[in-house]
Parts: C-alpha cells; structure tokens; sequence
C-alpha cells in the first residue's frame, strides 16, 4: 500500500511538472497565463481534495474490517 502511495505522489508530482513547463512555453500574454496558471491550480485542488476524501473513506473502511476481524493487520518488518 505505502508503494501505492509513493507511485501516485510521483505521478502526479510529474504531472503538475509537466502541465506548468508547458504552459510556461506556449505563447500566451501574461494575464492570460496567470489565468490559465490559477485554473488548474484550483482544478488540481479539487482533485486532490476529492482524492484525500476517498482515501480517508478507503482507509476507514479497512481498519472497520480490520476491527471486525475479516483482514489480518500487515505485520511491520524490524
């Protein structure tokens, strides 16, 4: 899961390095790039809050069966 975790931190990372390398090299005034800047920028919050609640949601719900019995916990290496 921690994998998982990395994985998508990295991607996404890499995409917001990407989307702002492009948009910082199209042939665009200022004020319509700083627009454009703001946009995804709250495009990218929204996401990432909707990301954050499903995994609360996922992460109660896997300790609520761990609780209840139905998965062992994963045991940590020393």
């Amino acid at each position: 899961m921690n994998n998982l975790f990395k994985g998508a931190a990295l991607f996404i990372g890499g995409a917001l390095v990407g989307a702002t390398a492009a948009l910082l090299l199209s042939p665009k005034n200022g004020e319509e790039m700083r627009q454009q800047l703001s946009d995804y920028a709250d495009e990218a919050k929204k996401r990432m809050q909707a990301y954050c609640e499903q995994l609360k949601q996922d992460l109660a719900e896997a300790n609520a069966r761990e609780q209840a019995g139905e998965v062992e916990p994963e045991k940590k290496e020393a």
